[in-house]
């Protein structure tokens, strides 16, 4: 696991060792912000023009996937599940989503009446919400169904937010924190204050997060060199860490280690659990730490999941690599086939061979399928069956025969109680054996032949008997993935209306509020 630290470069220490593991850099000046995805795949990096990249860590050194081809752009968040969908706000304020494997934008949701570029974004926990806040202070929360806005949180005590990120396990909780020292959890279902912390730091506080073993912990750090740890549920604060250096930002991981950056370019690490002083200081940045994020555990992989491409098209301005291995092709798999559905299920086509288990072993010469052609040799096999079992039991009577054929083959006389064929008395000539001078080969090749056929016919019937078999399942499971594809779809189509139905009702609450104030306004 990684802690990402991000100045005019871009820092991974490892966090077993906390040694400086691998380092990027490839723009002039200060990076505006840094983020993981979810599943702890890609790092999302906005710089301080604007210019988003996406990177992932690849063997002792950090790649560049993909740089999303827009204009004034200003933040950037991933969806909360996967690493396919990116929110993006600019400078204008609009908000657009960004699909990674087709590189194109997929949904682009109205400005604002009062425009102002997109500060912050973000997504919350059961990504049916995303908050953007923007330049003038004002928070828009939007509902990625519908693509309008539902609800637009306003500060009354602040008209500039210095940090915003929805509750990474309660979807309604939004926190913000405001140049005036102020932080706040706003509750986006009746937009009310869940809890305020009146002028907790005495300059604008530079960033807020959440504890991964509990959700009531929350902390915020600020220009005033102090890091606050809250209780949200008691709405106290229960913690407080001085340092003597200006902080910028802060994080915290699953194993209750927190991460603070500092103006002077020093990451101190320390353990929730004694706040006393830092069990590590790193100093490998020269510049302001603007963003520190530790990696997030790896999930395991979904059935649709999809790698991000490399982006070939675009010819940027080459990147200063750290020292380590070349990258080679194998690192990150690159998948260009396109996005096929979780169940696997192939589109339907004309041609009804395309299910056929013979044709997809290669085994159908004939190029036909036909069910009824499959059915009458599934039938006939039985009949050639029991024929070859007659033909068998009839051979049983025979001489048996040997390996080979020679000219002089000996084997017992079949004497039995009387004299021998030729009607001499009964005597045993040579040990009781008769050497027969010549035996008749034709009759051993036929025999042969006959073993061979039968043999040979035997376990062609039984293959294609197999054959038709799995062919038969293949069909019965292809049958049951485009049932359970219906199925999926029609669950999806009943989450959709649900999302519509939540944002309707909440644009009627809203509205209501509205009323209210303004009945109260006139009276």
């Amino acid at each position: 696991m990684y802690l990402s630290s991000v100045s005019s470069r871009l820092h991974l220490h490892d966090t077993n060792s906390w040694e400086l593991k691998k380092s990027y850099g490839c723009y002039d000046g200060l990076m505006r912000d840094i983020s993981w995805s979810d599943d702890g795949k890609y790092i999302l990096q906005v710089n301080c023009k604007g210019l988003i990249e996406i990177l992932t860590p690849a063997d002792h050194d950090i790649r560049s996937l993909q740089h999303i081809p827009l204009k004034d752009t200003w933040s950037a968040s991933f969806h909360r599940e996967g690493h396919r969908n990116v929110a993006i706000g600019t400078k204008s304020g609009n908000v657009l989503i960004w699909d990674t494997k087709n590189k194109t934008i997929t949904k682009t949701i109205p400005t604002p009446t009062h425009q102002a570029s997109v500060n912050y974004i973000s997504y919350n926990a059961k990504n049916n919400n995303l908050a953007a806040t923007m330049n003038n202070g004002e928070t828009v929360i939007y509902g990625p169904v519908s693509n309008i806005p539902i609800l637009t949180v306003k500060l009354n005590y602040s008209k500039s937010v210095s940090a915003m990120k929805f509750h990474h396990e309660t979807c309604w909780l939004l926190g913000l924190a405001t140049d005036e020292g102020h932080v706040v959890l706003r509750d986006i279902d009746t937009n009310k204050d869940k809890a305020f912390f009146d002028n907790i730091h005495a300059a604008p506080v530079s960033d807020i997060a959440y504890s991964l073993i509990n959700k009531d912990v929350m902390l915020s750090s600020g220009y005033d060199k102090i890091v606050h740890v809250y209780d949200i549920r008691l709405q106290n604060v229960v913690s407080t860490i001085k340092t003597s250096y200006t902080l910028s930002s802060v994080a915290i991981n699953a194993d209750n280690q927190v991460a603070i950056g500092t103006r002077n370019g020093v990451v101190m690490i320390y353990d929730l659990r004694d706040l006393t002083n830092p069990f590590t200081t790193l100093k490998d940045h020269s510049e302001e730490v603007k963003k520190v994020a530790f990696q997030p555990s790896r999930k395991k992989p979904q059935l649709n999941e999809i790698s991000i491409q490399e982006d070939s098209e675009l010819h940027l301005t080459p990147c200063k690599p750290s020292p380590g291995k070349p990258w080679t092709s194998d690192m990150f798999l690159i998948s260009d086939s396109p996005n096929k559905d979780i169940l696997g299920v192939s589109e339907k086509t004309e041609d009804n061979r395309a299910d056929s288990f013979l044709v997809l072993m290669g085994l159908d010469k004939s190029n036909e399928d036909d069910v009824n052609k499959s059915q009458f040799k599934d039938s006939s096999m039985f009949e050639r069956n029991k024929r070859f079992d007659i033909e068998k039991d009839t051979s049983k009577t025979s001489t048996p025969l040997q390996n080979q054929v020679a000219e002089n083959l000996e084997f017992q006389s079949p004497i039995l109680n009387g004299a021998p064929d030729d009607g001499r008395p009964l005597n045993l000539i040579n040990g009781g054996k008769e050497k027969i001078s010549r035996f008749d080969s034709g009759i051993v090749k036929e025999l042969k032949d006959f073993i061979e056929l039968s043999l040979a016919d035997v376990a062609e019937d039984n293959k294609n008997y197999f054959l038709h078999i799995m062919m038969v399942l293949t069909k019965q499971r292809l049958s049951l993935e485009r049932q359970m594809a219906a199925m999926s779809s029609q669950i999806s189509m009943m989450q959709q209306n649900q999302n519509e139905l939540v944002d309707a009702n909440k644009r009627l609450v809203l509205q209501v509020e509205q009323l209210k104030y303004a009945a109260n306004n006139n009276l």
